[in-house]
């Protein structure tokens, strides 16, 4: 009965039962055996290292994408303690730090008052003792500011001070950044990654071609240890790091820290530079008293090349309300390395 049983099964069960037994294991199919041909070892080893090669970049991949989302946490987190300590210092009625000179020019015999390191930069102190400070601009950045003795440090560095590609906004260490309002450098500079997700100096790019973005967003918010400042953005452009990339030539905007009476680093070379190369004419008017501030991340016209803002803070009796932006228009004739008309065509037409 049983034999006649097994004579009556379909043709197809009995293949799909002996195909079943002819299943190899993890370990038959990858791991080499004794016995097996140089193809089948061969053929084994590459696929051993194919699956290596795909966990480890699966790894890569999970801990790039985890250091963004904690990048971002983290910078939320940041800016609620920065936000919070400045409404918890305006709520007890503690008064801003004055660092105006009514008379820059000082004698030895004046004595300054001491400044007051603020509420709110004593709690990122707190956190990290080369906090100098923070940056903002609403709906395109917001960010804690460092400095060290090493402009490399911070950019594989976060403000946690973890290893972190992201890193994070950081001053030259050649800035003099909380001071006496005129002690302070001429021109303050703000080294940030280019993220792509917005996060750092992200948002920037928009500044080289959306002239309505500019109008929207034309004031920068930059506060030290001992001050608030607003500033308004004055030029955007793209510059090359490379000699090779113009002609030999590198306007090296990242030395104008203090502007010389002569040389290279004048104010009025400085001003020629920024007004020429700008994407947009803003209209606004600059002098060798004002201070400015400078944003500098990397860009992807070319390799290498960085995408520059700057803004010239705001002057007495001046306000976000009184600036007038009513001239701002498209810069028809921006100037750019040669690389750039190498690829787009044109040349620059100089005025």
């Amino acid at each position: 009965m049983a034999i006649a049983d097994e004579a009556k099964k379909p043709q197809h069960f009995k293949e799909t039962a002996k195909s079943k037994k002819k299943k190899k294991s993890f370990s038959e199919a990858f791991i080499p055996h004794k016995g097996d041909s140089k193809k089948e070892i061969t053929g084994k080893v590459i696929s051993l290292i194919s699956i290596a090669v795909l966990i480890v970049c699966l790894a890569i991949l999970a801990v790039y994408f985890y250091h963004q989302f904690e990048a971002k946490q983290n910078n939320k987190n940041i800016k609620v303690i920065y936000n919070q300590a400045i409404k918890d210092s305006q709520s007890t009625d503690i008064p801003a730090a004055d660092s105006t000179q009514e008379n820059n020019e000082q004698t030895p015999d004046v004595v300054r008052p001491p400044l007051t390191v603020s509420p709110a930069a004593e709690e990122m102190l707190a956190i990290n003792k080369d906090y100098v400070g923070y940056v903002y601009i609403p709906d395109v950045l917001s960010e804690a500011v460092v400095q060290t003795a090493d402009n490399e440090y911070y950019l594989k560095h976060n403000f946690y001070d973890q290893t972190r590609s992201c890193g994070t906004v950081f001053a030259d260490f050649r800035n003099n950044v909380s001071d006496y309002s005129d002690l302070q450098s001429d021109n303050i500079i703000l080294y940030g990654h280019n993220q792509r997700d917005g996060t750092m100096f992200g948002n920037m790019d928009y500044y080289k071609w959306d002239y309505k973005y500019w109008l929207k967003n034309p004031f920068i918010y930059f506060d030290n240890i001992y001050e608030s400042g607003t500033y308004v953005i004055v030029s955007s452009f793209v510059i090359n790091t490379e000699p090779e990339h113009d002609n030999g030539n590198v306007f090296d905007y990242n030395n104008f820290i203090n502007f010389k009476d002569s040389g290279d680093y004048t104010f009025e070379n400085f001003k020629k530079e920024i007004t020429e190369r700008s994407h947009f004419i803003t209209g606004i008017d600059i002098d060798e008293n004002d201070k400015f501030l400078t944003l500098s991340t990397c860009t992807y016209e070319w390799e290498p090349a960085r995408h520059v803002i700057i803004a010239r803070k705001l002057r007495s009796g001046e306000t976000t309300d009184n600036i007038d932006t009513s001239n701002f228009m498209v810069n028809p004739n921006p100037k750019w390395p040669a690389i750039y008309y190498k690829y787009n065509g044109g040349s620059y037409v100089e005025q």
